[in-house]
């Protein structure tokens, strides 16, 4: 038993002789047929029914077949249907009109059957492929924004409040779900430890190891292990379930009773202590998480704070930035804006680099943007 659906043509055409003739043909393959003998009719059918084909005759009573194909061709329902016209060998001038109007071809009088029935299958062909093609766009579509939800329900941008630090944070993917991870957990102890990376590549892949090493940071016992000891744990969790990308990371954990700041990097360009109304760059050894199963290679610095700093973690994302020549911003460039505006309040001094590196690159956002910003109060 064939439970495959008939396609549905829509015959449009004022001489009977044709539509006997044409309607046999369609009929004897199985097709379903509805028939206008006039313009005025076939449009008010193609408003209310669903047609897979439509078969237009260009001389029409009434409203030509140019000015019904135009009328179609703005319909929602009948927008994406292919429209086929019917003419003699002299109306060439008028084929060339409809197919600029948007019909996607033509047979002509007297019919042959087997001319008929190849276009007529070529083009439900088409139809039906990009029918699929936009289902399946749309599912993409669909599958990044659960992606993004899940992603924004993981990746922080709004810390717990505290009387001694406040923190600030901008991100811009590049698509609708990115690959710069940022996350943190308060311990037992009262320290804030700070997770902030870039996974390789962009979309819905790094999206999902962004949230791996999310998840593993959350779940892991961090009370007993240095920055450097909890990077070495979340390479070594991770390693043999990824081998297609790797992380730069910034592993931080602030005491902020005693100012203690220690902080571990692995693959990590480096971070930035404004103080004083200057920048200090600050960055260890180590090698990008999952980059070499056996090697990691991170070590810890700490460094004591004080009222008025503030410690800018940023993503590659805001310097490796080309303008219209395909020249990059690059890291001393990017440094220099920050020197600019570095006297801005914190929030606002994020947004004006944003802005400034967005014009730069003429509002194209070519990686993922993400900054954050630990002000000592």
């Amino acid at each position: 038993m064939n439970s495959k659906v008939a396609a549905k043509i829509l015959v449009v055409d004022d001489n009977e002789t044709n539509m006997e003739i044409i309607t046999h043909i369609l009929l004897g393959q199985g097709y379903e047929v509805a028939v206008a003998y006039d313009g005025e009719y076939a449009l008010e059918l193609a408003e209310v029914l669903d047609f897979d084909l439509i078969l237009l005759d260009i001389l029409l009573p009434g409203i030509s077949g140019l000015e019904v194909a135009n009328r179609l061709l703005g319909m929602e329902r009948q927008k994406n249907t292919p429209i086929l016209f019917l003419s003699a060998l002299n109306e060439t001038s008028d084929i060339v009109k409809g197919l600029e109007t948007g019909a996607v071809d033509y047979i002509t009088k007297p019919f042959q059957e087997s001319e008929v029935l190849a276009r007529i299958r070529t083009h439900i062909k088409i139809k039906n492929l990009e029918k699929e093609r936009i289902d399946l766009l749309y599912g993409i579509q669909k599958d990044l924004e659960l992606a993004k939800a899940n992603q924004e329900k993981l990746v922080t941008f709004q810390f717990p409040p505290s009387p001694l630090y406040q923190i600030y944070t901008s991100y811009k993917p590049m698509d609708l779900v990115g690959g710069d991870l940022i996350t943190y957990d308060v311990l037992p102890s009262g320290d804030l430890d700070i997770l902030f990376g870039d996974v390789t590549g962009h979309g819905i892949a790094a999206a999902m190891v962004s949230l791996m090493a999310i998840i593993t940071f959350k779940t892991m016992n961090k009370s007993f292990l240095s920055p450097s000891e909890c990077l070495y744990w979340i390479h070594n969790t991770l390693t043999p379930l990824i081998s297609t990308h790797f992380i730069s990371a910034v592993y931080i954990r602030y005491r902020a009773e005693e100012n203690l700041l220690s902080y571990s990097m692995a693959g990590h360009h480096h971070i930035f202590l404004l103080r004083d109304n200057q920048i200090q760059k600050l960055g260890t050894k180590g090698f990008c998480l999952m980059m070499f199963p056996d090697q990691l290679n991170t070590t810890n610095e700490d460094i004591i704070l004080k009222q008025g700093d503030r410690l800018f973690l940023f993503s590659d994302g805001m310097f490796e930035v080309p303008n219209e020549t395909e020249q990059y911003l690059g890291d001393q460039k990017f440094s220099e804006l920050v020197e600019k505006y570095i006297q801005l309040p914190s929030q606002e001094l994020l947004d004006t680099i944003s802005k400034e590196v967005l014009q730069y690159s003429l509002g194209k956002v070519a990686d993922d943007m993400t900054m954050l910003l630990l002000e000592v109060k």
